[in-house]
C-alpha cells in the first residue's frame, strides 16, 4: 500500500468557508523559480520530503537508483543558501532503501524516515521501517520497531527537539490487516505507541505535524470491508500529550478521499491536504481549534489526476499546498496558495517533459521550498528518466 508509488516514475466540492480565515487580509502571489539540484547515477532520482530551518538552510530526501544493485538507495540533499548538494546517507540493507520524509529542528538535529527491504526486488521482504538521524556532521541509521509481519514502513516525521520526535506509517498485522503506525522518539530510543484503527480493512498514516509537543496531528486514510468503487476515507488523529484519539472529519464530498500531508501553524490553524474521487480532485481540510471543515478548491486543474501531496505555511494567509496536475499530456507541478480568503493557483515553472511536487516547507520571509521529480531524457541511459526537482518560492 505505497501511495507514493502512484506518482513515482514520471518518465515512463463544496465545503464550509472559514470565517476566521476570511477575515485575514489576502496575500500577494508567490514568485517561483527552479533551483538546480544534483542527481546520483543516470536514472530514477526522486525527492519526496522537504524541511527548512531558514532561507539558507533546507533539506530534501528521497531516493536514487543504483543499477549495480538493481535497487533504489537513500538520497539526501542540503541547501546552503546558494546551492543544493548531496549529503552522504546510509542504507540499512543492500536492497531497496527509500526515504519518504525529513524534518529538522536545528543544524545538529534532523530526522529522515522511510523503509528498507530485506531481500531483492520491489517487494523484497521483510520490508522494515527505516529512520536515520543527522547530528551536525553525519547521518546514521537508528533502530526502529518492526511490528506486525513482513511489511511495514514510515511515511512522515515531525521533530520537536533532540529528545522528542514522531514518525508515522503503516504495518501489516498477523492477518495482513493494515494498521496505523505511530512511533515516538524520547531521546534514547524509538517506541511504538497505540494508534486508533477505525478501518475494518486497512489503515495508513502518511504525515505528522504539530504546533507543540502536546498538540500533534497525524493524517492518512482508512478502508472498510465491503467498500465499493474507489476505496479510501480520510483519517485524522490527535495527540494531546497523553494519548492519541481519532478526530471527527466532515462527511466526504465525493468518494475515495486520501489525506497525504498536514501542517499545524497554531492550535487553531491546522491544514490537511490530499485528493478525493480517487486522485482526480485536490482536497483540503482546515481545523479552527474546535472542528474540521472541508475547504473548497475551485481553481482550474487538469482533466486527469489532480493531487496535493504536501502542505506548509507561515501565517494564516500564507499556506501552500503542492502536488501535480495532468491533462493527458503528462503531469505538471501544481502549487496552490491559501491567501486568507481562498485557494489560488500559483505560476510554478512548467517542466518541458513533465514533473510533480511531493514535499513543501516554508520559513520566514516567506521562503518556500518544494521538492519533487521531473522527467528528463538521459543521454547516458539513452532513455527518459526521473531527475530531482526543487522549486523555491518567495513572497510577502
Amino acid at each position: 500500500m505505497d501511495r507514493r508509488r502512484c506518482r513515482a516514475g514520471v518518465a515512463v466540492g463544496a465545503g464550509v468557508a472559514l470565517a476566521a480565515a476570511a477575515a485575514t487580509p489576502a496575500a500577494a502571489a508567490t514568485s517561483w523559480a527552479v533551483l538546480s539540484t544534483p542527481n546520483r547515477g543516470v536514472i530514477a532520482n526522486e525527492l519526496y520530503g522537504s524541511a527548512a530551518l531558514s532561507a539558507t538552510s533546507a533539506w530534501a530526501a528521497g531516493s536514487w537508483y543504483d543499477p549495480n544493485l538493481a535497487a533504489p538507495r537513500t538520497l539526501i540533499e542540503r541547501w546552503n543558501g546558494i546551492s543544493w548538494s548531496t549529503v552522504t546517507s546510509p542504507n540499512a540493507t543492500p536492497y531497496y532503501n527509500e526515504l519518504r520524509d525529513i524534518d529538522a529542528t536545528s543544524a545538529t538535529n534532523a530526522w529522515a524516515v522511510g523503509y528498507a527491504n530485506g531481500a531483492p526486488g520491489v517487494n523484497g521482504q521483510p520490508r522494515n521501517t527505516l529512520a536515520m538521524r543527522w547530528n551536525g556532521s553525519r547521518w546514521s541509521v537508528v533502530p526502529t520497531p518492526q511490528p506486525g509481519t513482513n511489511l511495514r514502513q514510515l511515511y512522515g516525521v515531525k521533530a520537536f527537539g533532540p529528545s522528542d520526535a514522531w514518525s508515522v506509517g503503516w504495518y501489516h498485522d498477523a492477518s495482513f490487516h493494515g494498521e496505523a503506525l505511530l512511533l515516538h522518539w524520547n531521546g534514547t530510543a524509538w517506541t511504538q505507541v497505540t494508534a486508533p484503527d477505525p478501518g475494518t480493512s486497512g489503515n495508513s498514516l502518511e504525515a505528522v505535524a504539530g504546533a507543540a509537543p502536546d498538540d500533534v496531528w497525524a493524517v492518512g486514510s482508512y478502508t472498510d470491508s465491503g467498500d465499493s468503487g474507489v476505496l479510501g476515507h480520510p483519517l485524522a488523529l490527535h495527540y494531546d500529550g497523553a494519548r492519541w484519539t481519532r478526530a471527527e472529519l466532515p462527511p466526504q464530498s465525493g468518494s475515495g478521499t486520501f489525506l497525504h500531508s498536514v501542517t499545524a501553524l497554531s492550535p487553531d490553524d491546522v491544514w490537511a491536504v490530499g485528493s478525493r474521487n480517487g486522485y482526480h480532485e485536490p482536497a483540503a481540510y482546515h481545523f479552527d481549534g474546535a472542528a474540521w471543515s472541508e475547504v473548497p478548491i475551485s481553481v482550474a486543474t487538469g482533466t486527469g489526476n489532480n493531487v496535493l501531496y504536501g502542505v506548509a505555511g507561515t501565517a494564516a494567509n500564507q499556506v501552500w499546498a503542492v502536488g501535480y496536475t495532468s491533462s493527458g499530456g503528462g503531469p505538471q507541478p501544481l502549487a496552490l496558495r491559501w491567501n486568507g480568503t481562498t485557494f489560488t493557483a500559483e505560476n510554478v515553472p512548467p517542466q518541458p517533459i513533465g514533473g510533480m511536487l511531493a514535499g513543501v516547507a516554508a520559513t520566514a520571509g516567506p521562503t518556500v521550498f518544494a521538492a519533487g521529480t521531473r522527467s528528463d531524457f538521459s543521454s547516458d541511459a539513452g532513455a527518459f528518466t526521473d531527475h530531482t526537482l526543487s522549486v523555491r518560492g518567495s513572497g510577502n
